[in-house]
């Protein structure tokens, strides 16, 4: 089995666990399970769904140490590491909003080593996939971004910088829908020009948010940056956090300057 083919049958898991989980009645996805590696509490879907994954890649012994939301790091000997986020969008998936995923992705040190990346929508059972110089796919059709959308899709919480409000004013159209392994696959769909999340005290994304959706992005023809404009780079580290841009364009740049 190859490893597209491995993380394929790994989200078919966590879809069928969360699948089971919800049918047990909606209140109980959210209820709380301990905190996770990043010290937030932790709800029963994230670790149900994210217990599953790791029982499923120790049974076969596919070949990867672990790194994950809930469970942090597992060393199993391998050069190689999965990065996985059980269900990124959990309120939506707490709340019966039909956008949120399983995030996938193998590098063998950081975010720009990452090789494959695999995001599953659960709610859609639509899958999407890149492998570092071979292009990025949206159920086995060739994606590429698409400049000239005029939407931009930017984070808006409370938590959100001021600087995200006045990019959100540049636009035609804005949304912010709530998973951002999703969301910023939008730009290499084609169907956004600007991915923006940006937090007003300190970084708004970890590695376990967008390692699959960075190279999916990046094989589509886009490029993903930090917020100085920079290419964008992570460590596999609990304590890391960045503001992201992912942009159809390098002409979008000229939006944050």
């Amino acid at each position: 089995m190859g490893d597209l083919d491995i993380l394929r049958e790994i989200s078919n898991v966590a879809r069928y666990r969360f699948l089971e989980l919800e049918s047990e009645g909606r209140e109980k996805l959210s209820s709380k399970a301990g905190k996770g590696a990043y010290g937030h509490e932790s709800s029963r879907m994230d670790v149900e769904v994210e217990k599953s994954i790791i029982s499923f890649v120790e049974e076969n012994d596919f070949p990867f140490n672990i790194f994950t939301e809930e469970s942090g790091w597992m060393d199993r000997g391998y050069e190689e590491t999965l990065i996985i986020d059980p269900v990124d969008g959990s309120y939506n998936a707490e709340h019966g909003i039909p956008f949120f995923s399983v995030s996938l992705a193998v590098t063998s040190g950081t975010l720009r080593d990452v090789r494959i990346g695999y995001i599953k929508n659960i709610p859609m059972n639509m899958d999407y996939w890149a492998i570092k110089g071979k292009g990025a796919f949206r159920n086995g059709e060739k994606l590429h971004v698409s400049p000239g959308t005029n939407l931009f899709v930017i984070y808006l919480g409370k938590n959100a910088s001021h600087r995200a409000y006045g990019i959100a004013r540049k636009a035609r159209r804005v949304r912010d829908l709530g998973s951002a392994s999703l969301e910023m696959v939008t730009v290499a769909e084609g169907i956004a020009d600007v991915f923006y999340y940006s937090f007003k005290k300190y970084g708004a994304l970890r590695i376990v948010d967008i390692a699959a959706s960075y190279l999916i992005v990046k094989e589509a023809g886009g490029i993903v940056i930090d917020e100085s404009l920079n290419p964008l780079d992570m460590e596999l580290s609990f304590n890391e956090r960045k503001n992201v841009i992912a942009l159809s364009d390098e002409r979008m740049k000229e939006v944050f300057l």
